[in-house]
């Protein structure tokens, strides 16, 4: 299963609706959409609080998911490359 697909999935098991998710993570419902449909990745403090929040672990969360891993490796390349573009 996909990141996208985990999220989704742990979402509606509690009946939330993306509205709600975004209100108490003070983000839009675009954004919610993003992720579940792997548009665009969390930053790694909002991958944390979605463990938190759905109650699962980071683990589980990112298992095999290459776009993930794509996503995370090119942010740490450019932070290491490029720190003040991401400041």
């Amino acid at each position: 299963m996909k990141f996208g697909d985990r999220l989704k999935n742990a979402r509606t098991e509690l009946n939330f609706t993306q509205k709600q998710v975004a209100n108490d993570f003070f983000i839009t419902k675009q954004t919610i959409s993003s992720w579940e449909n792997e548009k665009t990745y969390p930053d790694i403090a909002s991958l944390i609080k979605l463990s938190d929040y759905y109650n699962i672990s980071l683990d589980i969360l990112l298992k095999d998911d290459s776009g993930m891993k794509e996503y995370l490796e090119e942010r740490l390349l450019k932070n290491h490359l490029y720190p003040q573009l991401l400041s």
